[in-house]
């Protein structure tokens, strides 16, 4: 019988006002199952973690984002001592990498991943045959047998894909319902910032269905007139566990809430609890950015 998937959290998540009442509901979601990283002060573990691939091998790669360097206030957030914490809490890690690549910018569901373009200019250095070296190591090091690269959201600065797409199974993937945004007082933009969101989604669009996925649109309450680190209303960033799934709520959007959490509790056939995030939320990340899963 397999053993349940243990979900770990930064310990610095419960001493920020923002993050304070996510990790109360996810330990009480979660009870003994909760664990928390030590010696870091940086909640957004899934960036930081390894990553397991479809051939069963934690991989940790090298966590240095173009979001992050050359900006000091977020540089010192950066965990220094991590194999430390890790070989603390048990965790084995079986493969170094030095490709640059974020726990949040890659979603693995079997062998199949998608990235986006994003990982691409960060380990920009080395193409062969016209093609990113890249691509192949982070396939070999996985065991993917698929690894698809979509245009990264031109608001989401972190290049991130768990905001963007996720993988329901091989032939299925939920996005955004971008529909909200084109709609007359949704939003500021000028005539070349519309175009540009119009380009982007066809781009997206295009990329997947050529892939081979059919898209099932998940609503959005995203505003793109917050702050530029600004996630809210994003219910993509959901956690993914084998035996239930964890999304964020937002105040002030019940209908939305609970449209969303029956969707995934269809598409993913598993129970789905939900974890009010507003606050988080505004600092760029939610619920599968602040968690990260294990299981031996």
């Amino acid at each position: 019988m397999k053993s349940e998937q243990q979900v770990y959290v930064s310990e610095y998540l419960k001493n920020t006002d923002r993050g304070a009442p996510v990790f109360e509901k996810l330990s009480e979601i979660l009870g003994d199952r909760l664990k928390e990283i030590p010696g870091n002060k940086n909640e957004w573990c899934r960036d930081y973690m390894p990553i397991r691939g479809a051939n069963g091998k934690l991989v940790q790669f090298k966590y240095q984002p173009s979001y992050v360097v050359g900006k000091t206030t977020y540089e010192k957030t950066v965990p220094t001592n991590l194999q430390a914490s890790l070989k603390e809490l048990g965790i084995q890690v079986e493969e170094e990498s030095e490709i640059v690549l974020d726990g949040g910018a890659i979603d693995i569901r079997g062998d199949i991943a998608i990235i986006t373009d994003r990982v691409i200019s960060e380990n920009s250095s080395v193409w062969k045959d016209g093609k990113p070296v890249v691509l192949e190591g982070i396939k070999r090091l996985l065991g993917l047998k698929k690894l698809i690269v979509i245009p990264t959201d031109p608001w989401d600065i972190t290049g991130h894909a768990d905001g963007t797409v996720r993988i329901v199974d091989e032939n299925r993937v939920l996005v955004n319902d971008m529909s909200s945004m084109f709609k007359s007082g949704q939003n500021d933009w000028t005539p070349l910032e519309y175009e540009k969101c119009v380009r982007w989604v066809d781009h997206l669009d295009q990329t997947l269905t050529s892939a081979g996925f059919k898209i099932e649109r998940m609503p959005s309450a995203f505003v793109p007139n917050g702050s530029a680190w600004s996630a809210r209303g994003v219910y993509l960033n959901f956690l993914l566990l084998e035996d239930l799934i964890i999304m964020p709520w937002f105040e002030g959007e019940e209908k939305n809430n609970e449209s969303v959490q029956a969707k995934l509790s269809e598409l993913f056939n598993r129970p789905v609890h939900g974890v009010y995030a507003d606050d988080l939320s505004e600092w760029g990340g939610i619920i599968n950015c602040c968690t990260w899963q294990y299981c031996e």
